[in-house]
């Protein structure tokens, strides 16, 4: 689906990613994981075109992608980003039905099939139909954040990637939001692609953890092998920090030592 080769940018005279050669398939759900300066979030915008790239490749069905404005309509509907903060990504002076009548509307322009509003909802949390009336403004943070990944599934995206879209959340919210992207893995075959501080928090629903360090893929592994095949000393690091979280039941200490 998305396939990533030998991929390099910089700022400057700092290099923020290394040699990137990463695939996703169809219908994958996958963390990303890191400290702060990794290059979680730079990977994920020159991914979908907000970032350019200085060497490399990034090829979506074999096809490689250009710089954002000049991607087709299709291509930019096939690939959607959820962006980390809820209170900017929505305009909080109009309804929540306005917000979701965008994207059809602009889907209709261009004859694209796209997801019925209650589809959407339903997928991501069925309890947001009440809401559909009210002004953005008058939502709580995790009902921002529902109503943007219900707006980015309306024009049936591909591939979806969220870049630390929980990280403003309270516990609860952010488990609510997995679940949706745990609904939206098992309803078809939509990639998703998250950007992550704490895959303990989330309930493990990944079938891939990709950890990044410096620019650079320090460990690659299928969800359930991670904890015991682990190849870096910074995930084994990072992998007895979750456990000591599990016995200590204190989330701040991996969000502080690991991840900031």
């Amino acid at each position: 689906m998305l396939k990533i080769v030998e991929l390099n940018k910089s700022y400057g005279s700092k290099k923020i990613l290394h040699s990137i050669n990463l695939a996703f398939k169809e219908g994958e759900m996958t963390a990303i994981i890191g400290e702060s300066g990794s290059g979680k979030t730079t990977l994920a915008k020159t991914i979908i075109g907000l970032e350019h790239l200085d060497e490399g490749k990034i090829l979506y069905k074999e096809i490689p992608l250009m710089p954002l404005r000049k991607r087709n309509f299709d291509t930019c509907a096939d690939i959607q980003y959820i962006f980390q903060d809820p209170y900017s990504s929505l305009e909080s002076e109009r309804s929540l039905r306005d917000e979701l009548e965008e994207p059809i509307k602009i889907c209709k322009r261009h004859n694209r099939e796209f997801m019925s509003i209650d589809i959407a909802l339903g997928l991501v949390d069925p309890r947001l139909h009440s809401l559909l009336n009210k002004r953005v403004s008058t939502l709580s943070g995790g009902q921002r954040q529902k109503a943007a990944i219900a707006r980015a599934l309306i024009p049936n995206p591909k591939i979806i990637i969220a870049d630390e879209c929980t990280s403003m959340l309270d516990e609860e919210s952010s488990r609510d939001i997995f679940k949706s992207f745990n609904n939206i893995r098992l309803k078809g075959s939509t990639t998703l692609i998250t950007i992550v501080h704490n895959i303990e928090l989330h309930g493990g629903y990944w079938d891939r953890i990709i950890v990044m360090k410096n620019g650079k893929i320090v460990d690659d592994e299928s969800y359930k092998d991670f904890y015991i095949n682990a190849k870096s000393q910074y995930s084994k690091e990072l992998i007895e920090s979750y456990r000591y979280i599990r016995g200590a039941n204190n989330e701040e200490t991996l969000h502080h030592r690991f991840i900031s």
